[in-house]
């Protein structure tokens, strides 16, 4: 189309959006019926006119499908199927183009089965002819793989529909099942999803039981790893001040004879020698224990740097009120006397996270606990059928989150509550 017959029509179009193809007015023009926006003769879109418009008067005509033509088409504009034209046409150059219009579209998966190893599909977008579709799936939520995909067809109505075809691997059969997320490069959300899970004869029961036995069994040697590690480091702690009274004792040998002479009680005049005769006796004196967890009575009180605290808690802090130890999703607490039945254990919470008030789950070496909370910063947990020896106490919070990802603040660790100190109560 030459210049002069640009000139001549009334309308010039401007830019394409998803609201559609915009068009400005170039004089006055009084029409009455509607603006048809069409591709190779196909109607894609229209736009009822007011009446008279004025000169630099805008308005946008939505399309609301493209059909499967060969590119680079154009979108031409007029008042009538087989009219003239009123604007210079709008150029579709590639697929690229189509997507400014009609946005990501509406592709869904009509058909979806598994075949000889090959998972095929049927899918179709009634908006976008113009689609390019590239695909990829996630085999059992892991890495990326490429799935082929045939040439899109045109539909009679409008858009586009393909074939797609993904061969699976022997590997990606687990013991579980398969399960296979389809994607489509420009959408967000998955395409479709294809999961296959074995049948078992007597259900999913002894599935469950035999993980609940694994769960226990692993809790159990958690709890020991913890007690063995903290009486390693006592003995390496002992074996340490063992070998530096070793070390005093021979230094001091070596200079017994000046201070034989040194009556009981008296000091050497050798300053030397006096500071050797303090050195020997800080050596003599006896060590102080390890501390314990206080006792008292049928109760035994863990502070919040306590090693009982073993996994599942983070690094001991202190406020204005004392110490305290954040617990993030599940924690364990080592029983500090395992052999003596446990009636109940005692939590002092000092914040929490995400609740207004405490909610837990908790058990003693897989036996449940029955929580009561006795008071706002007290909750008390009881074992079930009554007091029992145990190596541990589970806990797991039904409360939680991450200040970071909540926005409440730079804190990237999950929290659910803080204690300030945990009580073991012991039947008598």
């Amino acid at each position: 189309m030459d210049g002069s017959a640009v000139a001549a029509l009334p309308f010039l179009p401007l830019a394409a959006s998803r609201a559609g193809v915009r068009l400005r007015c170039l004089r006055r023009v009084e029409v009455v019926g509607e603006i048809l926006a069409h591709c190779r003769g196909i109607e894609v879109g229209r736009r009822p006119l007011p009446g008279a418009l004025a000169a630099g008067m805008e308005i946008e005509v939505p399309i609301a499908r493209l059909p499967r033509v060969t590119l680079p088409a154009e979108l031409r504009f007029s008042l009538a199927v087989g009219g003239p034209d009123i604007a210079p046409p709008w150029p579709l150059p590639n697929a690229a183009a189509a997507l400014e219009l009609l946005g990501p579209g509406e592709v869904a998966v009509e058909e979806l089965r598994l075949e000889q190893g090959v998972l095929r599909g049927y899918a179709t977008d009634r908006a976008n002819g113009l689609l390019e579709p590239v695909m990829y799936a996630r085999i059992n939520e892991c890495g990326a793989r490429g799935v082929a995909v045939e040439r899109p067809v045109p539909l009679p109505e409008g858009g586009c529909a393909f074939r797609f075809a993904l061969p699976l691997e022997p590997g990606d059969l687990t013991e579980s099942g398969l399960s296979v997320t389809l994607h489509l490069v420009g959408l967000e959300a998955p395409l479709a999803r294809y999961a296959f899970a074995r049948a078992d004869a007597e259900g999913t029961a002894p599935r469950l039981a035999t993980l609940e036995a694994r769960l226990e069994r692993l809790e159990r040697g958690a709890a020991a790893a913890a007690r063995q590690a903290e009486e390693e480091m006592r003995r390496q702690a002992a074996l340490q001040q063992e070998r530096i009274d070793s070390f005093i004792a021979a230094a001091a040998s070596l200079l017994l004879d000046r201070i034989a002479g040194v009556p009981r009680g008296e000091a050497p005049a050798d300053p030397a020698l006096s500071a050797l005769h303090r050195l020997v006796a800080e050596a003599a004196a006896p060590a102080a224990p390890p501390a314990e967890p206080p006792r008292l009575g049928a109760r035994v009180e863990i502070a919040p740097d306590s090693g009982h605290l073993a996994i599942g808690w983070h690094a001991p802090e202190r406020d204005a009120e004392g110490p305290f130890r954040w617990m993030g999703e599940a924690a364990l607490v080592v029983n500090p006397e395992p052999f003596r039945p446990v009636a109940a254990a005692i939590l002092r919470i000092r914040h929490l996270y995400g609740a207004a008030q405490p909610a837990l789950r908790a058990g003693f070496d897989g036996t449940p606990a029955l929580p009561r909370v006795v008071r706002g910063d007290l909750v008390r947990l009881e074992p079930e059928g009554g007091p029992r020896p145990c190596q541990s106490l589970s806990l797991e919070a039904l409360r939680h989150g991450i200040p970071e990802r909540d926005g409440a603040s730079a804190d990237p660790r999950p929290l659910s509550l803080a204690v300030s100190a945990i009580v073991f109560e012991y039947a008598a």
